[in-house]
């Protein structure tokens, strides 16, 4: 299992993530709505059918699939003779190296089987790359929440003013590293102590010379 997404939203609040939790959420709310209006903003500048990018994507499989020969064999389901010769079937949206299932986006062998049938090469395009689904995915708004009815930080006894747990400080400086994932590759080095390849660097070096 991966922990990608949560490093990656780690990464994003990297300047905020030590902050007192009140602030921390109030931080995260303005950086999602200065987001969310650049996003908006950028979206509303697309006339096309599908994501500019996804666009360019199918530019490069037609580029790739113009050398290949695609040959029916009936009820859209075609054989695309390219290093390897692959099977596609247009109505299932399926292709024989998987990358058409796996991405929800057609592939160089399934855009040239669709060039061939003459279909709309668009509408074998997964839903979630049109521009009106990125145009909705920003279109909800993140309302303000004005000073005045946030409480103040102090201490004073009022029973509006939620006070952190008490807890003892653990021992020992915080860690601040990410927990490396199970299966991550670790980069091997070489220690100028011991010379041997590893983990560690000469001032941690604990081997015996």
């Amino acid at each position: 299992m991966w922990s990608n997404v949560a490093e990656s939203f780690n990464s994003w609040i990297r300047g905020e993530r030590h902050l007192p939790i009140t602030k921390l959420i109030d931080s995260v709310r303005i950086k999602l709505i200065r987001k969310i209006a650049k996003m908006r903003e950028l979206v509303n500048k697309w006339n096309g059918l599908i994501y500019p990018k996804m666009e360019s994507k199918l530019c490069d499989g037609f580029n790739t699939s113009r050398p290949w020969i695609a040959s029916s064999s009936g009820n859209d389901v075609y054989e695309v003779h390219s290093h390897p010769s692959v099977s596609v079937d247009i109505s299932r949206r399926m292709c024989s190296c998987g990358e058409w299932q796996l991405k929800g986006f057609p592939c160089a062998h399934a855009i040239g089987a669709i060039q061939k049938s003459g279909h709309d090469l668009s509408l074998f395009v997964d839903q979630c790359f049109y521009v009106q689904s990125y145009r909705e995915s920003y279109s909800f708004p993140i309302y303000p929440v004005p000073s005045i009815w946030k409480p103040d930080c102090n201490v004073d006894g009022d029973s509006e003013v939620v006070l952190p747990p008490l807890s003892k400080k653990q021992p020992g400086r915080p860690n601040k590293k990410r927990i490396r994932s199970n299966g991550e590759k670790v980069k091997q080095i070489t220690c100028n102590r011991c010379g041997k390849v590893g983990n560690h660097i000469k001032k941690s070096c604990m081997e015996a010379l």
